[in-house]
């Protein structure tokens, strides 16, 4: 993210987003972040194994709801008082915030919308509930309230790194 921020941000940002070339491999970044993204939330098993997931005997619908965490910061909690591993709390809550920073960075640079921060609140919290519905329609993981936060607050951090580097750079 440092070396987009660079690319982005730099001394000729503005020359570059309004060159068709600037534009094209910002979107293209974009592009391969989204699809980078369906691949760590919704493909993360091996490929056999979704295969059987998807085909296999379906799990009620009333189930997964049931098993589905829709209190929020209770997983969160779990994660940090009840017992969990470090490198799983650690991997579930950052990965969370991690994987969504990009959005909150790339997504206001491809729109021009630096200053719409509620966009960014909405479009990551629209991306991550569509995640997890998916998830819990198709067992392709489970429904977590928390994940929602975690992936909301992560996109805010990647706009909060978008404005701090933006007007550092706008200041010299």
């Amino acid at each position: 993210m440092l070396y987009i921020s660079k690319f982005i941000c730099g001394d000729n940002r503005g020359e570059l987003m309004k060159t068709k070339r600037g534009k094209i491999i910002v979107w293209i970044i974009f592009i391969v972040y989204l699809l980078l993204l369906v691949k760590v939330i919704l493909f993360k098993y091996p490929i056999v194994m979704i295969r059987e997931i998807l085909k296999g005997p379906k799990i009620p619908l009333s189930y997964r709801i049931a098993s589905s965490n829709f209190m929020p910061l209770k997983s969160i909690f779990n994660f940090l008082f009840k017992g969990q591993s470090i490198r799983t709390s650690f991997k579930n809550i950052l990965g969370n915030i991690v994987v969504f920073a990009p959005l909150g960075f790339l997504l206001p640079v491809l729109t021009d919308r630096k200053s719409k921060f509620k966009s960014i609140i909405l479009s990551s919290f629209i991306l991550s509930l569509m995640f997890e519905i998916i998830q819990l329609l198709t067992s392709l993981g489970e429904f977590d309230i928390d994940d929602i936060l975690l992936n909301v607050f992560g996109a805010s951090l990647g706009y909060l790194f978008l404005r701090i580097k933006y007007f550092s750079y706008k200041s010299r």
